[in-house]
């Protein structure tokens, strides 16, 4: 292992030897976890953050709307995305209309707001949870699957999220929130990138309530992982999350969205129109030669639903 002499300013050394207090940790544990995060943040957005003195006004910002994700547009060249999601009647209550253990009903929070703003191209830096029920054991638990789902892309669940939780009064029917806030560099988020000819190919099949969790035990579901790789390849260039409007309505909003038509396909056994529930499909626009590697590349249920004219 190297040593390497850096030389600090004294209000930086004050704010690591604050952390190491609180924390109960050395000068130099925190200063290489905090060099850890810093790389692991840049690697994943792309390309070194400059530093910049951030003098941001309000009108200098651009907004935009993708799908179910928000896009903050910078003049420093980054982009803020925001997706979020919500749960209500699901969860281990008495009153809950679907049943399912706290860790699971959190696994697929954060599976679909992760999935939004990752599919973006930009990178999650907060998770804040909300929920409408007592922290002991319920909110626990859900808080508990949240971080799970957050540690399958590397995440550090307690750098990153943020709880509340419901406990003034009892409650007898789970309801749950989360906000996922990412950044990015605004060159290279995967809006747009759509090319004429390209394939839409539906990654998972449609399912919601009950159907889920044993199909992601049949692997017959795209998960947050399947994001990741096809954000990894460079021939893919959009990729959207199915959720409650089905894979039809979501694939006519992919070609729309680069002011071209779609070609819908039928796939032999998927159903277009259904809802796929807590996003268990991803769509993801292909260049037409590259279909056959993406099958090699992904375990899932792989169907060409579309092409862009």
């Amino acid at each position: 292992m190297d040593i390497i002499n850096v030389r600090l300013p004294d209000k930086v050394l004050r704010d690591v030897d604050h952390l190491a207090e609180k924390h109960s940790l050395t000068r130099s544990e925190v200063m290489r976890q905090a060099l850890t995060i810093y790389l692991h943040i840049t690697e994943n957005v792309g390309t070194l953050l400059r530093p910049i003195v951030f003098q941001v006004k309000p009108a200098q910002i651009s907004y935009a709307r993708h799908g179910d994700v928000s896009i903050l547009k910078m003049p420093t060249g980054h982009a803020i995305v925001t997706g979020s999601t919500s749960s209500g009647a699901v969860g281990p209550k008495e009153l809950d209309k679907v049943k399912v253990d706290g860790k699971v009903l959190g696994k697929f929070l954060a599976r679909v707001a992760l999935m939004d703003v990752t599919a973006t191209g930009a990178f999650p830096l907060l998770l804040s949870v909300t929920l409408g029920v007592e922290s002991e054991p319920t909110g626990n638990d859900i808080i508990e699957g949240i971080k799970r789902e957050a540690r399958s892309i590397g995440l550090d669940p307690n750098q990153v999220i943020m709880e509340n939780t419901e406990d003034n009064f009892q409650t007898v029917q789970t309801g749950a929130g989360l906000t996922v806030v990412g950044l990015a560099n605004e060159d290279e988020l995967r809006l747009g990138k759509t090319m004429p000819g390209d394939l839409i190919v539906a990654i998972g099949r449609p399912k919601v309530g009950e159907e889920v969790i044993p199909a992601e035990a049949r692997g017959e579901i795209a998960d947050l992982r399947n994001v990741v790789q096809l954000n990894q390849r460079k021939y893919v260039h959009d990729i959207s999350a199915v959720g409650s409007f089905g894979i039809a309505s979501e694939a006519k909003m992919m070609a729309y969205g680069v002011g071209r038509q779609l070609k819908l396909l039928e796939a032999p056994g998927l159903d277009l129109q259904k809802t796929a529930g807590p996003a268990t499909v991803v769509l993801a626009t292909v260049d037409h030669e590259r279909i056959d590697e993406l099958r090699e590349i992904i375990p899932k249920p792989i169907n060409v639903v579309g092409e862009i004219l």
